[in-house]
C-alpha cells in the first residue's frame, strides 16, 4: 500500500454511501490496522487508517465487519487465540478516540472466535 504498507491482509469489507471499510486480520502478523476509503476520492489521499491494536493489544485478527448508521463494528476471530475483544469505531471520528470495545468472553467464555456479524437497529449480533 503506498500509504502505509501495513495496510494489507485485510478481511472483508463493507461500505457506506461515504467510503469503503476494510477489516484487519493478518499482515505478515496479527493485525489491527483498520482503513477506510473516501468513495469520492478514491486515491491514496482518500485513505484513512489507524491501529485499533494501539487502542487496546487484543484489537487485532478480525474475521468480518458490518455498519449501522453511527459505527463500524469489527467481528472478533483471533488475536493469537480464539478471541471476543469486538471493537466499534464512530463513523464521524475513524480515529483511536472513536473506539469503543468490549470483550464478549467476560460474560461467557465461549463468545469468541466469530466469523461474521450484521445489526439491526438495536443490536449487533456475531
Amino acid at each position: 500500500a503506498e500509504t502505509n504498507s501495513n495496510l494489507i491482509g485485510f478481511s472483508h469489507g463493507f461500505a457506506t454511501d461515504a467510503h469503503a471499510y476494510y477489516v484487519p486480520n493478518n499482515n505478515g502478523a496479527l493485525s489491527g490496522y483498520a482503513a477506510r476509503v473516501s468513495l469520492s476520492d478514491f486515491s491514496s489521499s482518500g485513505v484513512e487508517y489507524f491501529n485499533l491494536a494501539e487502542t487496546n493489544s487484543n484489537l487485532k485478527g478480525f474475521r468480518g465487519g458490518f455498519v449501522t448508521d453511527t459505527h463500524a463494528y469489527y467481528v472478533p476471530f483471533n488475536n493469537g487465540a480464539l478471541s471476543g475483544y469486538a471493537a466499534r469505531v464512530s463513523l464521524s471520528d475513524f480515529t483511536s478516540s472513536g473506539v469503543e470495545y468490549l470483550n464478549l468472553a467476560d460474560t461467557n467464555s465461549n463468545l469468541k472466535g466469530f466469523y461474521g456479524g450484521f445489526a439491526t437497529d438495536t443490536h449487533a449480533y456475531y
